[in-house]
């Protein structure tokens, strides 16, 4: 019910593509998800984010304590609004968090080397063009180069 409402609101605003509608739905259930772990949520947040991509672009051991660090400022970051916009179900808390995950997507690549930026791109890419499957579980936690341009123009 709430991520119908949450998804209804966003429309509402801006004539939305069914990529920007459907990745919204997975990244409100991805951080419903870690919520409702507690305590173990933050952990769990960055310990997600850090095994997906590191997999991808393959961090050094200097990276490792810097993204570990970016993941947990960006889980602490968004509790507060994921946990107002659930309750208020404003379309303005909603917003704040999209815009949110945008900035926290551009300071993750700007820690990135080129050559690590340019993997995680084109295996998001990749993802996008020929495995729909996951694409999905991706779109939940990061944005590819096309999405990330959709929702810059659609939450402007």
């Amino acid at each position: 019910m709430f991520l119908k409402r949450i998804i209804l609101l966003l429309l509402i605003p801006m004539l939305s593509t069914a990529q920007i509608e459907k990745s919204i739905k997975y990244k409100v259930a991805m951080m419903q998800n870690f919520v409702k772990k507690g305590a173990d949520g933050e952990a769990a947040f960055w310990q997600t984010k850090g095994k997906v991509t590191f997999a991808i672009v393959n961090y050094t051991e200097a990276q490792n304590p810097i993204f570990k660090n970016l993941f947990i400022k960006q889980y602490q970051e968004l509790l507060p609004i994921y946990q107002r916009m659930v309750v208020s179900e404003d379309v303005k808390d909603t917003n704040l968090f999209v815009k949110i995950l945008i900035r926290q997507e551009e300071e993750y690549r700007a820690l990135l080397t080129t050559e690590q930026l340019n993997k995680y791109l084109d295996k998001l890419k990749y993802f996008e063009e020929n495995d729909p499957q996951a694409n999905d579980s991706y779109s939940s936690l990061f944005f590819s180069e096309k999405l990330l341009n959709e929702y810059k123009v659609g939450f402007n």
